[in-house]
């Protein structure tokens, strides 16, 4: 995924967290969804569209990793949550 690449959230998740953890519920396709500390924390960070790059650049300012791996670890994340029509991803 380019890091240029946009994020932004498509909107049906009612979510409450617990634990430091995000439950998401999407009523209309009666999918549950349980988020790590990880994938909560991205999760809030793109509740403003932004680019890929712009997220890990957030990430690294909060954790010890490096751009390559900041870079893969969250793609194989928005992945995920674009496969579940969680959010959206597209070119700049």
């Amino acid at each position: 995924m380019d890091p240029n690449t946009i994020i932004e959230r498509i909107d049906g998740m009612v979510e409450a967290e617990v634990g430091g953890e995000l439950v998401g519920l999407d009523i209309e396709r009666g999918s549950c969804f349980g988020f790590n500390a990880t994938a909560t924390r991205i999760w809030h960070l793109v509740g403003t569209p932004q680019s890929l790059g712009t997220l890990c650049d957030a990430l690294m300012a909060e954790h010890e990793v490096d751009r390559a791996t900041c870079l893969a670890d969250t793609a194989a994340v928005l992945r995920v949550m674009a496969d579940e029509q969680l959010v959206a991803l597209r070119a700049a």
